[in-house]
């Protein structure tokens, strides 16, 4: 396991990463690493995450109390809930990335089982319902979807996202700005052509062959969602005739 001043100073580099790219801005969003079965380490409250310095990290045990000063993030609350979610978990990027926290203000999903490199690598994005920031009722929003999910966007608040590490929490949540962009585009060009289950099964194929489970069912599109109508011959040939005798 890395020593406390290597993680810190990841962590001091992935907010400065995250500032730049426009993932999260000023004071806001926060970031944690598992260290161990029993601590955390994460940025402290109050703090640009663009300027963090490595000295200011906060350790925190299980309960979130920090341990040897400093005051963690006001959101310690939500890591602490992913991380008694997710054991395979080891690290945490919560931000607010304008297009994709767009959709949440708005009470939109994204699209699902619209993009390839999306379904292959997150399955789809769930909405956590609101909750209030810094609470428990926002830590409590995030367990169900997180035990499926590696990245969840938060109603009218921001995203959280996981990996085994924080270079891959990080990624994560720059993948999802991404989707968001391609999926606001695609909305106002007349809205995203989703796949069909079939599509989606061998996109699960492909996920399964590099290591990760199949794609969740909530993936799917929904049966208004794929654009595909399936009729028997015989609806067919009546739909025909139907239409050829409102001709005459």
């Amino acid at each position: 396991m890395s020593t406390n001043p290597d993680v810190a100073n990841a962590i001091a580099a992935a907010g400065r990463d995250l500032n730049s790219r426009g993932l999260l801005a000023s004071y806001e969003g926060n970031i944690s690493v598992r260290l161990d079965s029993e601590r955390l380490l994460t940025t402290p409250t109050g703090v640009h995450k663009g300027r963090l310095d490595p000295g200011e990290m906060v350790v925190v045990d299980r309960r979130g109390a920090a341990i040897g000063g400093g005051q963690p993030s006001s959101e310690i609350k939500l890591h602490l809930a992913i991380y008694e979610e997710r054991e395979d978990a080891g690290a945490i990027v919560h931000a607010h990335p304008p297009t994709a926290t767009g959709y949440a203000v708005a009470g939109k999903e994204l699209p699902r089982a619209a993009l390839a490199e999306t379904v292959a690598m997150f399955g789809c994005v769930p909405v956590a319902p609101y909750g209030t920031p810094s609470t428990e009722a926002l830590a409590d929003s995030v367990r169900e979807p997180i035990r499926t999910f590696d990245v969840v966007l938060l109603a009218n608040h921001g995203a959280v996202t996981v990996g085994a590490d924080l270079e891959q929490a990080v990624e994560r949540m720059a993948q999802l700005e991404h989707f968001a962009h391609i999926a606001l585009v695609a909305h106002l060009l007349g809205g995203a052509h989703s796949f069909s289950p079939a599509q989606v099964d061998e996109l699960s194929r492909l996920r399964q062959s590099a290591g990760a489970g199949p794609v969740p069912s909530a993936c799917y599109p929904a049966a208004d969602e794929s654009g595909n109508i399936t009729l028997t011959r015989k609806e067919l040939v009546g739909l025909i005739a139907d239409a050829v005798r409102r001709i005459r």
